[in-house]
């Protein structure tokens, strides 16, 4: 009988042990995401309010065309003194306004039914309240006898009032928001529009003088037109102090007899679940092993959705309906960069309705804020407006031909505005 011999085993490789220092790269990391979770729990918990950014429209310090550093830099070299608030916690730790001080709000957007109450509070021994640009929303917290208009031109108008701070002979540039009062003691100063640049509303028994005023003569790209640095000056340097408030959006608190919305115990409850995943984290937690390659989803290249969505229009004959969505983008870019009110998406969205019908050769039916926003082109580019409006509410081209040169139209329109090559 013959026997094999058997095949000798080699020795299975002992595991190596995880080196220390993998397992101390990982504790460390642990405990730098527990303090970064901390710091987040106990920013939302306390309510800390982070520093606005000075980047807003009629913000004092704000440098762009937009903001309002020229006029606080000018207040101060005429002698007068600009303190900035920011937030509502600052606004009421400062000294309560008295008959000499003159407080402006910009931000007005920022204010809720329990920062109004609270901010009608603080000015009323103020000698006057000026608004900057404010929305029929915070006109109506504060209790305004005001309603917001329109002017849908750029217009320089002439004061036609005697109030404090204006001449009846002072003109300024307005356009956009105006206002009008409905209070028969008030006056109004510009007219333009359905309305006036500035309403000054008297002194009574709850209120101080109020002054409410569209905010494009106080802004940097403004100030030098006309007369609208003299009156911006006068209007909130009539006294010897400036109280200029910067409300904050996160500055919500409850107004009287109505509750918060968000419970006091949810703080608490954020905290304790953070901790309970970072428990279950180390926990159920493993050891890195090596990565894994898995195929990836196929992908479709934008150009290609594009090509795809633009045969689609050809096959089917739409290049006036395509025409239609250039021009909505297009309206829609504009009005964003000229600071103008336009719904693209109630335009895309009529657009795309089954019922919709463009009818070839004829133009868009009156569109104010289009309106506002061609007479608005034609004043920076200095072009045509019959040719701006035919560009922008004309007839739409029926024909691949018309819809190229249609398209280029549009973006050297759009390059001209914004005075890119």
């Amino acid at each position: 009988m013959t026997t094999t011999p058997a095949t000798p085993v080699a020795p299975a490789r002992p595991k190596r042990a995880t080196p220390g220092w993998i397992w101390l790269l990982v504790g460390v990391f642990a405990v730098l995401l527990i303090g970064a979770f901390v710091l987040i729990a106990g920013t939302a918990v306390t309510g800390l309010t982070p520093r606005e950014t000075p980047g807003v429209w009629y913000d004092p310090d704000n440098a762009r065309p937009d903001g309002s550093r020229a006029l606080a830099h000018i207040i101060d070299d005429h002698g007068g003194q600009v303190r900035v608030v920011r937030g509502l916690a600052r606004f009421t730790d400062a000294p309560q306004p008295d008959s000499d001080t003159t407080v402006v709000v910009s931000s007005t957007g920022a204010l809720n039914e329990g920062t109004a109450r609270q901010f009608l509070e603080r000015v009323s021994g103020a000698g006057r309240v000026v608004l900057v640009a404010p929305d029929s929303a915070a006109l109506e917290l504060l209790g305004l006898p005001v309603r917001v208009a329109w002017a849908a031109d750029f217009v320089v108008t002439q004061a036609r009032c005697d109030a404090p701070g204006i001449e009846p002979t002072d003109t300024v540039t307005s356009h956009g928001t105006v206002y009008r009062a409905t209070e028969a003691d008030a006056r109004e100063c510009f007219p333009a529009g359905d309305g006036s640049t500035v309403v000054v509303l008297p002194r009574t028994a709850d209120r101080p003088e109020v002054v409410v005023a569209n905010g494009r003569m106080f802004t940097n790209a403004q100030l030098t037109a006309h007369d609208d640095a003299g009156v911006a000056v006068r209007l909130l340097a009539g006294s010897g102090e400036v109280l200029w408030y910067v409300p904050f959006v996160t500055d919500q608190i409850a107004a009287d007899g109505s509750e918060s919305d968000i419970p006091a115990a949810l703080g608490p409850l954020v905290v304790l679940s953070v901790f309970a995943v970072l428990a279950l984290m180390l926990w159920r937690g493993r050891r890195f092993g090596a990565l894994v390659a898995e195929p990836l989803p196929a992908v479709v290249k934008a150009v290609e959705t594009t090509q795809a969505r633009g045969r689609m229009y050809q096959k089917a004959g739409a290049d006036a309906r395509a025409a239609a969505a250039l021009r909505i983008h297009t309206l829609s870019s504009l009005a964003s960069y000229l600071g103008l009110p336009y719904d693209a998406g109630r335009a895309t969205d009529a657009l795309a309705a089954p019922d919709h019908e463009l009818a070839d050769g004829r133009a868009d039916p009156p569109d104010p804020a289009v309106d506002a926003i061609i007479t608005t082109v034609v004043s920076v580019t200095g072009r045509d407006p019959d040719q701006v409006r035919a560009l922008l509410a004309g007839p739409l081209p029926s024909a691949a031909d018309g819809l190229m040169l249609f398209t280029s139209d549009l973006t050297a329109l759009e390059k001209e505005v914004r005075q890119t090559p």
